[in-house]
């Protein structure tokens, strides 16, 4: 076994094989049977699972009445990851669990898709497959930054309407030389564990796709680099290599990315149980609860308590570790 002895918990799972499911009772581990445990998941994710960490998730669990049966924890995408199946599922621990202190995430959920099935998995770009807003990044370069940046925080609280605030913010534009969107296109900070995550669905042919409310300049350079089924974002209106404050057709909304993913499904014949989408806003709700499972991702107040599992410390790589380990886990017979 892989546990950690800390001065506070004894060595969990010591004698019981590495391809079984153990349970904590009191202070002792013992063998599973996986047959009483179908109810959900319990997925942990940090940079060294110790016997403390599982200790405190199964007693915050037992707590709700949801009773663990462990797999041993092992190293997933640069991170100690441990998988536990549940007898049930209760929707108050996993409000609980979002709350974890610590660089620690934790996930609680009835299912996961399958990586050995064909799925989808569609993300929104600003602030989940990118480190930054892209039209914030614009405005610091044409000195209406604060202004900007005020208007994308109400719209990503869900505080103003997302149609009318990009219409705002991108009237703010007006006269901005084209070349900035280039410029920052070139160095977009790539979202740590993207990668990672969009190698690990593709190897398993899974389509790879980005709806995002942010612009087609940026979303293709990702689309390119990273060979992605489809991406779908607004367009700046450029007349004369400066931009005019206005868009070009219509705005990609939190109702377009939803049909969006809708699209995607029907489009391959994949069933919604195996899609999964990622998004950090308000406007992205919608698209993350319509999807098998969805993730917010450094995600505002609103969006991590209405999203099933949120990702609060660690990048895309989290999501990575979970569907990995989840495979792992349902091995166990």
């Amino acid at each position: 076994m892989s546990f950690l002895n800390t001065p506070d918990a004894p060595l969990l799972g010591a004698g019981i094989p590495d391809n079984a499911l153990f349970a904590i009772n009191g202070q002792e581990t013992v063998q599973a049977d996986p047959e009483h445990f179908k109810g959900g998941y319990i997925g942990i994710v940090s940079d060294g699972v110790l016997a403390g960490d599982l200790l405190k998730v199964a007693k915050i669990a037992s707590g709700y009445g949801v009773t663990m049966a462990f797999q041993a924890p092992c190293e997933l995408f640069g991170h100690q990851v441990c998988m536990a199946k549940t007898d049930s599922f209760s929707a108050e621990l996993n409000q609980e669990l979002k709350k974890l202190p610590g660089k620690i995430d934790a996930v609680h959920v009835r299912s996961f898709p399958k990586l050995s099935a064909p799925g989808v998995i569609l993300l929104d770009m600003d602030s989940t497959c990118i480190q930054c807003e892209c039209i914030d990044e614009i405005a610091k370069a044409w000195g209406v930054g604060e202004q900007i940046a005020e208007i994308t925080s109400q719209a990503m609280h869900g505080l103003l309407d997302f149609k009318q605030s990009l219409r705002k913010r991108v009237g703010l534009l007006k006269g901005a030389p084209a070349q900035i969107l280039w410029d920052l296109r070139d160095r977009l900070p790539i979202m740590p564990g993207f990668p990672e995550l969009i190698h690990l669905l593709q190897f398993h042919g899974w389509k790879t796709a980005i709806a995002s409310g942010g612009f087609m300049t940026f979303v293709n350079r990702l689309k390119e680099e990273f060979k992605l089924t489809m991406v779908r974002a607004n367009t700046f209106r450029i007349v004369d290599d400066h931009l005019t404050g206005e868009l070009e057709g219509d705005i990609v909304d939190s109702s377009v990315k939803v049909t969006t993913l809708n699209e995607l499904l029907e489009k391959f014949g994949i069933p919604a149980a195996q899609s999964i989408a990622i998004g950090d806003g308000a406007n992205d709700l919608p698209m993350i609860n319509a999807a098998g499972l969805g993730f917010a991702i450094h995600a505002k107040p609103i969006v991590r308590e209405k999203a099933p599992a949120t990702i609060n410390n660690f990048g895309l790589d989290a999501a990575a570790c979970l569907l990995k380990g989840a495979e792992l886990v349902n091995r166990i017979q």
